[in-house]
Parts: structure tokens; C-alpha cells; sequence
């Protein structure tokens, strides 16, 4: 940045004097004036001040939408509402109970797994039960981490050795807070709402094939927000991109990922492709959810922020309830 230099001010002084008669006598001599002391310095202050911290971000209220959205986009999101089945008056998904069939994936890790019979439990904001046919579970609850048995013996999830099992665990927490929003929207806190034409991300080949044509509702919203595994949820906002089908207004594709103050971090991203939409408790729900993570290497390497071609994970939710009676003891470890 070029910056502006100031050159140092020129004093400029003239002195006129008349001469004098020879007879007057010379003029006593001025004595030349004591400079000053200068003041002394004061001290830095031991404590200084802190910073003054960014202004508070006003209060939101569930349901009520920004002054500056469009027409256009409010008409768009009361279109997906519409399509959800949800009204002004529709509670929260704030507790499920889903049984399921998954495939997942792990990168460098064991390939391919298949599980059956599985069931994944939730209450908002941020404790999961996920469990297997095998009787093995991963727990989040008011008592942290867990990784539980099929014989029911209950080994808590700390140290490096079981740093992938909490990550698994992030994934599904992240999966399950984001499906509990996107099947009722017209619930949500939302900041910021607009359409959009471009996008920041670029989509797998197959996804981006199917949401082709379709219009895309771009929403900053601190319900979004990622927990994390000490079971705090994290401080940053998230902006979330909707994918709506042409056909029905139902969200094909959604992305999300952390924005601080207009500052996206690409890192925290999770795509999830909704399809095969049925009807459970009187809303819509997907009965086929796929996950995409992030290409960190694309990202280190270049700075693309894509996703990977790959899916992560893919359930098939076979039957369950979005309306789950649960409380947060439900979600502590067995005592054995």
C-alpha cells in the first residue's frame, strides 16, 4: 500500500533592524531563556485495557426473517417451508429416535463397512446415541464421551488412542444437528437470507449433475452451530446453502460451514444429499441422507475449497419418530 509522507514544515525568518545613532549606547545583551524540563514520561500501565470486543450481533427470534431479505427470497423459503409441511406453529425437531441401515467410508482407513439395524438417538443441542445391531454404541451425553460394548461395559473416549472414535462421533453430531433443521426450517434463527447464483464450493460431479437447474438459498444461522466433543457448541455462526428441487421445493443439497463474521472456514464444511422424501409425524423427512467431507489436500495444496467425490456416509432410515420423549439421562453411560 503506498503511504502518504509528509515533508518536515520550513521556518522561515526575516529580521529587519534600522541602524542605530552612533551615540546610543549598545543595547544590554537578552540573556538566553533556561529551557524547560521536560515532563517526565508516565509509566505504562501494568494492566492495560483490553481491546474493545465487536459489537454484540442482535437477538434473533425462531421464525422471523431478516428486513433486507428480498421478496424473491422470502418466496423461496416459505415455498421450502410449504414443502416441509411445517407452519409457524410447528415445534422444533428437538429429539428424534430413527432406526437405519449405513455404509460408510474412511479415507486412508478400513474401506468399505456395512451395518444393519442400527439406531441413532437425539436431543438437542448436542447429545447423540448411536448404536449398532452388534449392541455396540458411541454416546455423547452430560457425561461426555463413550464407547460402549456389546457385553454393556462403558469406556470413556479420551486420549490419543481413541481420537478417531471421537472424530466418528463429531461426524455424527454434525449429521444429526443438521438433519433435526433442515426438516423444519420455518423454526430456525436466521440472520442473513438471500438467493444466490454462484457458489463458493465446488460440488461432486454426480451431486452437481443432480441439483442441476435448481435454485440455491443462501442463510447464515447460529442454529447451524457445530458441537463439539467437550459438549459445548461452537461460538461462530454458520452459513448454510440450500439446494431446491424445481420438482417440489424440497432441499436436494445442503451445505454448511462456519462463518466468522463473513469469514467462511471451507475446513468445517459438511455437504448432505437429501433424497427419497417421505412423511413422519406429519412432516417431511429424507429417507436417504449422504454426507460429503471436505478435500483438505485440494484445500492446502491450491485453496479449492471441493468436496470429495466420494460419500462418507450413507443412511437408510427405515422407521422412527421426530417427536422422541428423551431427557439428557438417557444419554449416560450404563453403570458397570
Amino acid at each position: 500500500m503506498n503511504r502518504l509522507r509528509l515533508a518536515p514544515p520550513l521556518l522561515v525568518f526575516a529580521a529587519l533592524t534600522a541602524p542605530l545613532a552612533a551615540q546610543d549606547p549598545a543595547p544590554a545583551p537578552t540573556p538566553a531563556p533556561v529551557p524547560e524540563k521536560p515532563a517526565p514520561e508516565k509509566p505504562a500501565p501494568e494492566n492495560p485495557a483490553p481491546a474493545k470486543p465487536a459489537p454484540a450481533l442482535p437477538e434473533l427470534i425462531p421464525g422471523a426473517l431478516p428486513s433486507d431479505a428480498t421478496p424473491q427470497a422470502i418466496a423461496a423459503w416459505n415455498a421450502l417451508s410449504t414443502a416441509l409441511g411445517v407452519s409457524a406453529d410447528t415445534p422444533r425437531v428437538s429429539a428424534f429416535d430413527l432406526s437405519f441401515e449405513a455404509r460408510v467410508w474412511q479415507e486412508g482407513g478400513e474401506g468399505e463397512k456395512t451395518f444393519k439395524n442400527g439406531r441413532l438417538r437425539f436431543l438437542a443441542p448436542n447429545f447423540v446415541d448411536s448404536a449398532l445391531d452388534s449392541g455396540r454404541r458411541r454416546l455423547r451425553g452430560p457425561r461426555g464421551d463413550w464407547l460402549i460394548d456389546s457385553k454393556g461395559s462403558a469406556l470413556k473416549l479420551q486420549g490419543v488412542e481413541l481420537q478417531q472414535d471421537r472424530r466418528e462421533l463429531d461426524q455424527i453430531t454434525h449429521v444429526a444437528r443438521t438433519f433435526s433443521n433442515l426438516v423444519n426450517t420455518r423454526a430456525l434463527r436466521v440472520r442473513k437470507l438471500e438467493l444466490v447464483a454462484g457458489l463458493p464450493f465446488q460440488l461432486p460431479a454426480k451431486a452437481a449433475e443432480r441439483v442441476a437447474g435448481a435454485q440455491w438459498l443462501a442463510l447464515v444461522s447460529p442454529d447451524f452451530a457445530i458441537a463439539r466433543h467437550d459438549g459445548s457448541v461452537g461460538a461462530r455462526e454458520v452459513r448454510a446453502w440450500l439446494a431446491l428441487d424445481p420438482k417440489d421445493q424440497l432441499p436436494a443439497l445442503a451445505v454448511v460451514a462456519e462463518d466468522e463474521r463473513g469469514t467462511l472456514a471451507p475446513e468445517s464444511a459438511l455437504l448432505i444429499e437429501l433424497v427419497n422424501w417421505t412423511t413422519l409425524d406429519g412432516q417431511r423427512a429424507p429417507k436417504n441422507v449422504r454426507t460429503f467431507a471436505p478435500d483438505l489436500d485440494a484445500l492446502a495444496a491450491r485453496g479449492e475449497w471441493r468436496f470429495r467425490e466420494r460419500q462418507t456416509l450413507q443412511l437408510w432410515l427405515t422407521k422412527g419418530t421426530l417427536r422422541a420423549s428423551l431427557a439428557p439421562e438417557d444419554f449416560a453411560p450404563p453403570n458397570k
